[in-house]
């Protein structure tokens, strides 16, 4: 494989500032419904989006821009090739042609009658401009003179890229080697797994899939591809995948262990539950299976069972902070408050920062009848998370009971 040392750093550099700017820039809470706020950050979206493209289509280097692509596993029909983005640079075009007319009117507009006062400008403005330019929020859509640009596929190109920039190196060893040997599975593999780290799940699962064409029998190369279906919501998918490689390997528990997490969420929480005893039959120190049987259980409202499955988990590992939080939880919807007080407190001290396990500690608390320091719990969880709904409805109903506490005492 080529190498282009010094280039290639400074591209990289590029690529990572153009993403970051791109990203900020990216539908600013607020200004969708503001057109001519909103403008400007499109602008800079969709030229920072442009320069992208422009380093994978280099023209001065084009195989430098190659050599980027493949580590990247960008395709030419990515939204950053030269032909998809075309559209969008059109777009570009017709916003700054838009503005300049407006500009131009608005000029032709004062002169001719400064008295049709400002009111009525900015409401002959405000018309043109929504038949003329507008977005979609939800949909992320563009529309421009009457044409229409899907601007979401460009975004989550864009994110794709900034995640991946941190495993370049990585990719980049992967890529040399199926450059020697484009069958490498190994290789192969190795990037597909990359790429699920950084939450590229499409392309992820495309090599997880030229994988499997060469080695259809590799229990591990099944176990990805559920794990990757599950991340897509293709759960029925996922289940199969997880089940290929049970059947080939039955000993291997994680996938047992996954198979539980999907099939819960499929709601077949029985069928949830097999998959965790079958583990635990075979390794009954797995405290990731426990944890999951008592999440089942919780959910099923088998309160107790669920409370010993989490202990068992915490027995195995006393630091395992899911357990915790899942115990605090069950103990205060047992009214075992002074336990649930005790699981919170040693929850709290490997994850302060956390705002539900101080909201849940303050509704404990309350519980207690120490509303004092309840409230100053929820107080903690609004100040890591303002606007946490679970904490907000919590303080509010220890306000409510210390009024009710202060109209006993004054009567």
């Amino acid at each position: 494989m080529k190498a282009y040392p010094s280039m290639t750093e400074d591209y990289i550099k590029e690529l990572r500032e153009h993403s970051r700017a791109a990203l900020s820039a990216f539908d600013i809470p607020g200004h969708a419904e503001n057109f001519i706020s909103f403008k400007p950050c499109l602008q800079k979206f969709l030229k920072e989006s442009g320069d992208i493209s422009g380093i994978f289509w280099n023209s001065s280097s084009k195989k430098l821009g190659e050599h980027l692509r493949e580590v990247f596993y960008i395709k030419n029909n990515s939204p950053f090739s030269p032909s998809v983005f075309s559209g969008l640079k059109q777009a570009l075009k017709g916003i700054e042609r838009i503005e300049k007319m407006q500009g131009n009117k608005s000029k032709e507009s004062i002169s001719m009658n400064k008295n049709i006062e400002e009111k009525s400008l900015v409401e002959n403005e405000s018309l043109q401009e929504s038949a003329s330019f507008s977005y979609k929020r939800g949909t992320k859509t563009l529309n421009v003179n009457g044409n229409k640009y899907e601007l979401l596929p460009l975004f989550l190109a864009v994110r794709g890229l900034y995640a991946s920039l941190p495993f370049f190196d990585e990719l980049k060893a992967c890529t040399g080697m199926l450059e020697k040997d484009p069958q490498n599975a190994t290789a192969l593999f190795q990037k597909s797994t990359l790429l699920y780290k950084a939450r590229r799940f499409e392309d992820a699962l495309q090599l997880i899939e030229k994988v499997l064409e060469m080695v259809p029998d590799d229990f591990r190369v099944w176990y990805n591809r559920g794990v990757i279906l599950s991340e897509m919501g293709r759960l029925e998918e996922a289940v199969d995948a997880y089940d290929k490689a049970i059947g080939l390997e039955p000993t291997f528990e994680i996938a047992w262990d996954n198979k539980g997490v999907v099939l819960a969420r499929l709601g077949r929480p029985e069928e949830a539950l097999e998959a965790y005893e079958r583990v635990l039959l075979r390794n009954p120190k797995y405290a990731e299976a426990w944890a999951g049987k008592g999440c089942v259980l919780s959910s099923l409202d088998r309160k107790e069972e669920a409370l010993e499955a989490y202990n068992s988990a915490l027995k195995i590992r006393p630091d395992y902070l899911e357990a915790l939080k899942a115990v605090g939880n069950l103990l205060s919807r047992l009214g075992r408050y002074e336990e649930s007080l005790s699981a919170y407190n040693e929850a709290l001290q490997a994850l302060p920062e956390d705002p539900a396990l101080w909201a849940g500690r303050g509704l404990v608390l309350s519980e207690l009848n120490k509303q004092e320091e309840a409230l100053r719990s929820c107080n903690k969880a609004l100040e890591l998370k303002p606007g946490f709904t679970p904490a907000l409805e919590i303080k509010v109903e220890i306000l409510s009971r210390i009024s009710r506490q202060r109209d006993i005492n004054s009567q």
